[in-house]
């Protein structure tokens, strides 16, 4: 693998990775096992796997999956939990929902596992300065709008 880097970015890859393995991923960790203990305690919530015998996560992204909720009530989970003031979103697309695989002739319909995965999934933030309290502000509105739309 080769890669052309410019000295500003190269400069910039070495300090990251001088604090990835100690400081970022470990933080990165710690809010990930946050949002595992608060969500574990819903019927309703899909924990992602964060580490098997074969893989260990970057613990980039939280994919909280809602169980047995539509495309419409994920967005409308979405809406309610930027309504607090907190920011989530969609992450996975599935590639037969891209104009360029449609135009192949991949349906969506052929792929029931990715639909059903995408279709009840929300990207929690993530991220080395997220604070202890605001990963609470993110679960607090996270739960409050998955109680308030599954309610219904």
């Amino acid at each position: 693998f080769k890669c052309n880097l410019t000295d500003v970015l190269a400069a910039i890859g070495l300090a990251e990775m001088k604090t990835y393995e100690n400081e970022t991923l470990l933080r990165r960790k710690k809010i990930m096992q946050q949002y595992a203990d608060a969500f574990s305690k819903f019927d309703w919530a899909e924990i992602p796997v964060f580490e098997d015998e074969k893989r260990k996560s970057s613990y980039h992204l939280f994919l909280l999956r809602i169980k047995n909720i539509s495309e419409q009530q994920r967005n409308d989970i979405i809406q309610k939990t930027f309504d607090s003031d907190v920011s989530v979103n969609v992450h996975f697309k599935p590639l037969p929902l891209l104009s360029f695989y449609k135009n192949l002739g991949y349906n969506i319909s052929d792929f029931p596992v990715a639909w059903n995965n995408y279709s009840r999934e929300i990207s929690l933030p993530v991220y080395f300065d997220l604070t202890d309290e605001q990963v609470q502000t993110v679960i607090d509105a996270a739960v409050k709008a998955v109680e308030e739309i599954i309610s219904k």
